[in-house]
This record gives structure tokens, C-alpha cells and sequence, in this order.
């Protein structure tokens, strides 16, 4: 069993400081001269690759956080540069968290929505943008629209996953949470084949469990022809004992 980490009270960012954050970026687009290319003015990339400093740019250095957390509603209003790891830190606060995290930590969700992302949970609960209500987004003419998926903006709300920068900048997302419990149970599964192995991958698709249990995170790693590995997740969960799996290779399971 994996403890949550915990963590110090997380500061939400407001309406007002939030507010503030969106004017500072509307006057950085102001700023770019006619003809320049428009681009985010950050110091941090998650891009495998040298990338060219920008040297002008919208400033979004304000739009870091979570403005606020609907705990009853189960929705953040997340700014379009809060990391993941920021955005979990607030929600498991309140016994929440988003419906797909993405491994690397420092992804933002706007980057995650724009330019798409996949984690365990996508299975069952689709990419980060499927769990996304509406969004404020910046447009290539300077308009602040909010775009959901029965307003007037709707072409522009579905079009937006995967458009990469390409048809605006979202300062705000609304998002779906789920409830999660202090523990999450894992399970490693062995398997002495890949066949063997997709094959269990289409039955916990289809039925969204294994031997009987309920699964709700999977993922997984190829060794060999002959070695193969499920990492299966049961969230919420009350659990009867708290386990650390480094090096415990006794508790793999193979399955033919």
C-alpha cells in the first residue's frame, strides 16, 4: 500500500489574484509587436529537447495555481500553468483528486489539455481533456472567451484538445475531481507471455476488474517475449496494512 505524501496546506489563488494574473497576460500580448510569433514567455519546458528561449512573449507567470476547489461539486478551477504536482497537493486536501494525472509531475494541465496527455487512469476515465467542464482561453485576437460544450464557443471548446497553442492560450479550466482515500491498493501482476498479458489488458478494459477486484488504474512494462508486468490500482480504498514494494520481487503474481 502507497501512503499519500503529505503536505502542508495548500494556498488557492482567488479570484481577485487570479483576475490580476489575466491582466498582467492580456498586457504581455499588447506588447508583442505586429508580425512577432506569439508564444509563452516560460523559463520551463517538458520537451526532450534543447528549445530556443523566448525573448518576448505572453507572460503567464501569474497563472501558476488553483483558484478554488467545489468539494460538494467536485470540480477545480485550475489556471492553465499549475503542475500536476501542484494541482494534486490542493485537491487531496479535500479527499479529491483529477480524474487522469500524468506521470511527469511538472506537466501542466493546460499543456496536458492543449496538447493532450494519457496516464493509468485514462482507461476508464478517457485523456485530461475529457474531464475538462469549460475553459477561458485567450485568442490569436486578444478576445477572452469562455468556451464549454453547449455555449456559443463549443467549436471552440472541442477543438481545442490537441491544438497545441495553435488556437489560443487557456488561463482558466474547470475540471472533474474524484474522491480518493489516503491509500492506494497496487497489485503487480506476471505474465510469461505479452499474448497473455493483452489479453488480460482486454478483459480489465471491458470489465473494469481482475480475479473478481475492482481495477482502477493500470499500467504496465514488456521485460522480455517470455516476461511481462500489470500494475493494477484500486482507488478509494480503505486498507488493512501499509506495504513498501521496493524489492519485493516475492509478490509478483505469474500468470499463463
Amino acid at each position: 500500500m502507497f501512503d499519500k505524501k503529505k503536505q502542508p496546506s495548500v494556498e488557492l489563488a482567488g479570484e481577485a489574484a487570479h483576475a490580476s494574473a489575466v491582466a498582467q497576460l492580456r498586457a504581455s500580448f499588447e506588447a508583442i509587436p505586429a508580425g512577432a510569433t506569439v508564444r509563452l514567455a516560460k523559463k520551463t519546458s517538458n520537451l526532450f529537447r534543447p528549445r530556443e528561449k523566448a525573448k518576448v512573449g505572453l507572460d503567464v507567470s501569474g497563472l501558476t495555481g488553483v483558484i478554488s476547489i467545489d468539494a460538494d461539486a467536485r470540480t477545480a478551477d485550475v489556471q492553465g500553468m499549475c503542475t500536476y504536482e501542484n494541482l494534486v497537493d490542493a485537491t487531496l486536501e479535500h479527499g479529491l483528486m483529477p480524474l487522469v494525472v500524468p506521470q511527469l509531475r511538472t506537466i501542466t494541465l493546460g499543456g496536458a489539455v492543449t496538447g493532450l496527455g494519457i496516464e493509468s487512469t485514462s482507461f476508464k476515465n478517457g485523456l485530461p481533456h475529457e474531464s475538462v467542464l469549460e475553459m477561458d482561453i485567450l485568442t490569436g485576437t486578444g478576445e477572452l472567451l469562455t468556451a464549454s460544450p453547449t455555449n456559443e464557443h463549443a467549436d471552440l471548446f472541442r477543438a481545442f484538445p490537441n491544438s497545441y497553442g495553435s488556437l489560443g492560450y487557456a488561463t482558466r479550466l474547470r475540471i472533474e475531481l474524484q474522491p480518493i482515500d489516503d491509500l492506494v491498493e497496487t497489485r503487480n501482476v506476471r505474465f510469461a507471455s505479452v499474448a497473455a498479458m493483452t489479453r488480460a489488458i482486454d478483459a480489465i478494459v471491458e470489465t473494469r476488474e481482475w480475479q473478481g477486484e475492482r481495477v482502477d488504474g493500470l499500467d504496465g512494462m514488456i521485460v522480455s517475449k517470455d516476461e511481462a508486468y500489470l500494475v493494477l490500482a484500486t482507488l478509494p480504498r480503505r486498507a488493512a496494512a501499509r506495504r513498501d514494494y521496493t524489492g519485493a520481487e516475492h509478490l509478483l503474481q505469474e500468470h499463463q
